[in-house]
């Protein structure tokens, strides 16, 4: 293979020649900018007479009959740039006034004289921009329809008559846009010189980067007959971009890759493993190709549940369920199942049994979620690997059963928390933050059979997000402490209109009651049927509400089967005192913060506290450290403590620590302090990627019992 370095407008003056892209292409993508780019390139070559490298094309010459009078060539790489410089000359011919300078650009440059009729056009587009191409190219475009092709051929009009420059000078500076030419040519046995694949992917052009989409679809698509192209991407390929989306291919690779090898797959890696997986397994590429086809079906279940309504009406629905509790890693694993109910050849399986399979799976994966039992990683390592691979090897084909009985006796610890364990987290989880909206509407489903509204407009906080004097005095002096535990729990919030939640702001609980009392959700008429005759609204409504709920919850999100098998290594259960243990392993190398603004607006107070972990005399210090910006004053009606001596028990703009204070055992202690009132330590300090305390720690039991 030579390259030869060559005028863009050399390459494409032949009269025995057709540029053809290939179906597994990306469609023309430029953009108005990089027109404009180009033609500024063009402006400057003209007034300095400097040659522009124009990148990189790459071609081989398709076998044609002697009698057509004309070769094609196949554009490997360079059809970008290509189909741009044709829209410049049908540009450049458009505003031309001279007929014969406007004949001379058609026949040189944009039409084959030695073809037919229906091959005239020189470059040859794939099906997506092909019409629009060639009505460009055929004088016959809408200037009123709307392509990315047509846009750039209007930008290049506009550059060109804005210019006031003369064609020909354009021509001119357009033939100093050099190109390198790659021609793949046979060898004596007709066989390419050069692996047209391993070209593509070497290629380093001016061009966008490529995708995994475009890797995959060039390299799936390139290896088959010239002839047979168009059908397999027809077939195959556009039923996969139409069903998905192309922005999503390269995610359906990833969990395509993983439900078929049964281990993770890095981001950003899915072609190379992809073609490993082939090779290792010996699958050819056609083969491959309507494997994914097959899957991508599937997929479209995961992504838009609407599309199993022809399966299931009650899948799709349980697949929504799923994506709102935000459960993408478990999309390897339904690639699975869900193919397994859809294939008639799998008996003992089918939608019946794939919609309790789900059911189990929203109850672990919320239940897990709320008790916090497991950090997200080695969520997706049971979903996606160690649960996947096992039904993989079973021999019995009772997936949905296999799944309860694996999720109920995971062999490390019990991942799956029982009812005791859920209702306690349950009561003082915060909802507001995660699942809001899919909790109510999953409480209301449960306790009523009206569904016409289906999720609310909004979420009322009984107890308001800002206090007025009058809740504060009604609460008590601990109002502020109250606040910060309890008001976005499951207790405080109900579900209620738009309209009525502005119209209620934050008055009093008894204003508020009529309100309830003719909400279109039970579950906030229950509020007024069962507090009716309560004056005010406290801890103790809040924790006999959450009770109630919780309650419910643990029937709608229900618990696993008792254990058979017995946890390896006797390894513990997660408590808090056992997490005080694990607390010097990745804990102790992270630095922690918590940050965000208490308070209204201008007057709120910025908390910019940094915490870390050290082991003393074998027990944990949860250190508050030097340089933090804490709440600035004591809280009225406390008892003072050394904490608060800090603040000097008076009013600041701000407070900044001047050294460490090592006076906390717990997460909790050292994070009250920070902000001044209630906090739960182990959610509310983070990592810089956002993780919690919790998960880390977590992180660290996991890997224990591994270990």
């Amino acid at each position: 293979m030579k390259p030869d370095a060559t005028s863009i407008l050399s390459f494409i003056n032949s009269a025995d020649k057709t540029f053809v892209i290939p179906v597994y292409q990306r469609n023309y993508s430029w953009s108005a900018e990089e027109c404009g780019k180009l033609f500024e390139d063009l402006l400057d070559s003209m007034k300095t007479g400097k040659r522009h490298y124009f990148g990189n094309i790459v071609f081989y010459a398709k076998e044609t009959n002697a009698w057509a009078g004309y070769s094609e060539l196949i554009l490997i790489d360079g059809q970008q740039r290509v189909t741009t410089t044709m829209l410049l000359l049908a540009a450049i011919r458009d505003v031309e006034e001279d007929e014969n300078k406007r004949t001379r650009i058609t026949n040189t440059y944009l039409l084959n004289r030695n073809s037919d009729t229906k091959e005239r056009v020189k470059l040859k587009q794939i099906e997506t921009d092909r019409d629009i191409y060639e009505s460009i190219i055929n004088g016959e475009f809408d200037e009123s329809s709307d392509s990315n092709a047509g846009r750039n051929y209007k930008t290049f009009k506009r550059l060109i008559r804005e210019s006031g420059v003369k064609t020909d000078d354009i021509l001119n500076a357009i033939n100093n846009l050099e190109v390198v030419a790659l021609d793949l040519k046979l060898n004596e046995n007709k066989e390419r010189t050069e692996s047209p694949q391993i070209i593509f992917e070497s290629i380093n052009a001016t061009g966008k980067p490529l995708s995994t989409a475009d890797l995959l679809r060039n390299y799936l698509l390139l290896g088959i007959d010239d002839s047979e192209q168009e059908r397999y991407y027809k077939d195959y390929w556009l039923i996969i971009e139409k069903g998905i989306g192309d922005a999503n291919i390269s995610d359906f690779i990833n969990k395509y890759l993983i439900m078929k090898i049964g281990d993770n797959v890095n981001k950003n890696t899915e072609y190379a493993e992809f073609k490993k997986y082939l090779s290792k397994n010996n699958i050819e590429a056609i083969d491959a190709l309507k494997d994914l086809a097959h899957y991508a079906k599937y997929y479209g279940w995961i992504q838009e549940p609407e599309k199993a309504k022809d399966f299931d009406k009650k899948v799709s629905l349980q697949l929504e369920d799923l994506r709102e509790l935000k459960t993408a890693s478990m999309a390897p694993l339904l690639l699975f199942l869900s193919e397994k109910a859809d294939d008639d050849a799998v008996i003992g399986f089918n939608s019946n049994e794939l919609l309790e399979a789900l059911a189990v799976l929203e109850s672990w994966a919320f239940r897990a979620r709320v008790v916090g039992a497991l950090t997200s990683g080695a969520f997706n390592t049971i979903t996606s690997t160690s649960l996947l691979n096992n039904l993989k090897r079973a021999t019995e084909d009772d997936y949905h059963n296999q799944i309860k009985f694996e999720l109920s006796n995971y062999r490390t610890n019990d991942i799956w928390p029982n009812d005791d364990d859920f209702m306690e987290a349950f009561k003082k989880y915060n909802f507001y933050k995660n699942y809001n909206k899919y909790v109510q509407r999953k409480l209301e489903n449960a306790v009523s059979n009206d569904h016409h509204n289906w999720r609310p407009d909004s979420i009322e906080h009984i107890m308001p997000e800002t206090l007025s004097a009058d809740w504060k005095k009604r609460l008590g002096e601990n109002y502020s402490e109250i606040h910060g535990e309890y008001l976005h729990t499951i207790g405080n919030l109900t579900p209620l209109n738009m309209t009525d939640n502005i119209i209620n702001s934050n008055d009093p609980f008894s204003v508020k009651l009529p309100q309830y009392k003719s909400s279109s959700w039970k579950l906030t008429r229950d509020v007024y049927d069962d507090f009716k005759d309560t004056e005010n609204w406290g801890v103790a409504e809040i924790n006999s509400r959450a009770e109630n709920l919780a309650y419910k919850a643990s029937k709608i999100w229900f618990g696993p089967l008792q254990r058979e098998r017995q946890i390896e290594a006797d390894v513990k259960k997660k408590t808090d005192d056992y997490r005080r243990i694990l607390a010097g392993k990745l804990a102790c190398e992270t630095i922690f913060h918590i940050k965000y603004t208490k308070g209204e607006n201008d007057n709120g107070h910025l908390i910019d506290a940094k915490m870390r972990i050290e082991v003393i005399n074998d027990k944990p210090r949860f250190i508050v450290m030097a340089g933090s910006r804490i709440f600035p004053y004591a809280l009225e009606g406390v008892k003072p403590t050394f904490e608060d001596k800090i603040r000097k028990c008076g009013w600041h703009d701000e407070v900044v620590l001047e050294e460490d204070i090592n006076i906390f055992e717990s997460p909790s202690a050292a994070s009250c302090f920070a902000v001044g009132g209630s906090s739960n330590g182990w959610t509310w300090w983070m990592n810089s990627n956002g993780e919690t305390l919790d998960e880390i720690v977590a992180g660290d039991l996991e890997r224990s019992y591994e270990e």
